[in-house]
This record gives structure tokens, sequence and C-alpha cells, in this order.
């Protein structure tokens, strides 16, 4: 049976494709019976302190969370609060996505999930490969000794170049786009190379190409999806209840839990619940555990 093809680019630093997490775990939750899925590491930062005076993470971090707080209020999904480290390059990080795949590509999508939660929740851009670790702490199936080594193989290194550069030959669908709302997937210009706007999708299967550029409404990936392989949008699976959805992903923000599961969707009586400074998180109890966030647990 044939399948769609989906290229994801993508950066874990960038606020719109964390905004756009809920709309993507729902197209993979309904149809990812039809789906393959790429992910391509867009290499958002290149390093933020050029032409920058006396850059350093600390005093980078505020200026970021007043922007990433007004994308909040587009997207939903949380901001950090505070922000206390910025990361000055999106490199080695995307770098670190490319060694995890080497474990499997459930693990390398757990790791970019991780990143994007320590950025977006912990307000830590992490750069290091202890600051990585940090961030990744008990990710089910990461051997973290194997994946220290392997970002530092040239192979490696190679894959994410290879990402780096195939982001900045965007396609002539995005060249020619014309689109006027906000964070749109208009052709973007940064650091000397034209690329594709953050998150685009490519969908390819029996009906064609397809590309859904920048921050979109759902049903444009639903869209995408039905024009690449007519009928495939037919037979969705049910939406999860709150006890699937966390067994499935672990954690869920609050705009994931009711975009996923439903207005008025309540989390399990035994998930845990952190406040991230201007609403909650919810965590599955074996997920906490695997953190070692159990502390936090409400008494």
């Amino acid at each position: 049976m044939s399948k769609v093809e989906i290229t994801e680019y993508t950066d874990a630093v960038c606020s719109t494709a964390w905004g756009a997490e809920p709309l993507l775990r729902r197209l993979d939750w309904r149809h990812g019976h039809h789906l393959t899925w790429r992910k391509v590491m867009g290499g958002l930062v290149g390093d933020a302190s050029t032409g920058k005076e006396g850059w350093n993470r600390i005093s980078a971090a505020e200026p970021m969370r007043a922007y990433w707080k007004r994308v909040w209020h587009l997207t939903g999904m949380p901001y950090p609060n505070p922000m206390i480290l910025m990361l000055q390059s999106t490199d080695p990080l995307g770098a670190a996505v490319k060694a995890a795949e080497l474990q499997g590509q459930a693990v390398a999508e757990a790791v970019l999930r991780r990143f994007r939660e320590r950025i977006f929740l912990d307000g830590i851009g992490p750069q290091t490969p202890e600051e990585f670790a940090e961030a990744t702490l008990g990710v089910v199936g990461l051997d973290q000794a194997r994946w220290r080594a392997d970002q530092a193989r040239a192979d490696v290194a190679a894959a994410y170049k290879a990402d780096w550069q195939e982001t900045r030959e965007p396609n002539d669908y995005v060249r020619h786009l014309k689109h006027d709302s906000p964070m749109n997937g208009e052709l973007k210009h940064s650091e000397g190379h034209d690329r594709y706007a953050l998150p685009t999708l490519i969908f390819r299967g029996p009906g064609g190409e397809h590309t859904v550029a920048g921050w979109v409404a759902y049903e444009e990936y639903v869209a995408g999806l039905e024009a690449a392989m007519p009928g495939a949008t037919a037979d969705p699976r049910p939406d999860p209840t709150p006890a699937q959805a966390l067994a499935r992903w672990g954690m869920l923000t609050s705009q994931e839990l009711t975009f996923l599961c439903g207005e008025g969707a309540e989390p399990p009586a035994d998930a845990l619940i952190r406040d991230w400074g201007d609403g909650v998180v919810y965590y599955s109890a074996s997920e906490a555990k695997a953190r070692d966030l159990m502390a936090l647990a409400e008494v």
C-alpha cells in the first residue's frame, strides 16, 4: 500500500514550529497509518552573537522571552517564563538530533521534543553535550553514552550539514508564495541565504507534491495530505482520550490536551501537573518518574 512521505523542515528553537506541535501530533495520530515522516533540521540560528558586541547567553534571554510571549498569543503553546539562558547557535543542537537518529527515528523525535520543552518550558536553550544530556533525562531507548560519542562523528556532522543545505534550497512553490498572515510561509532570508519558513511540510504521494508552509490552520495539513493521496483522509483514527494521549507522548501542554482530546478534556488522575508560569503542563506517571519529576507532584 502506498504512503505519503512528509518532509518537515524544522528547528527546536523555532517558536512557530513549537506552536505547530499540537497540529502535527493530531495529524500523525489521525492519519499516521498513511504517513512516513522525515524531519529536516533547518539550523535556524548560525551564531546569534554575530555583530552584537557583549552578547552572552544570559543577557540575550529576556528579549527572546518577550518575543516568544507574542507568539504564544498566536499559537497558544507555552513561552519560557522566565527565560534563563539563550543558546548561541542551533547547529550543535541540530547535529545532536541527527546523532540521535542513529538510535532510531522515535528516539530522535523524542530528543527533539525534549529540546523544545527545555527551551519553551524551562527557559534554557541547550548548547553543550552536558546541557543536551540534562534535557533528555529518561528518554526511552536513548543510550546517553553512545549518543554523546556519536555527536562527534564526521558522518553526523555531514548529515546535519545536508539538512541545513536542503532547508536553503526552497522549492518554486515557496519562492512564489505570497501570504499575509502572521508567521507566514513565504521565502525567508537569513544569514545570507534563502530558506524555507519553519515549519514547512512537503507532502509527496501518488497525487504529487504539495507544500504547506509556515503557521497555518490544521485543515491545511489535512488538505495537503488529501492532495498527495486522494482518499487518505477518509479513515481517520478516532481522537485519543487523555489517557491514550499521555500514554503515546508522555507529556502534553494544556493546548495539546484540548486540541487532541477535545474541549473540557481532563488528564488522568495519576498525571503530574506542572505550572510553567502562565498555565500548566501534564506528564504521565511513568514519564514523570523517568524524568525524575516526582518531587513536583501535587500534594
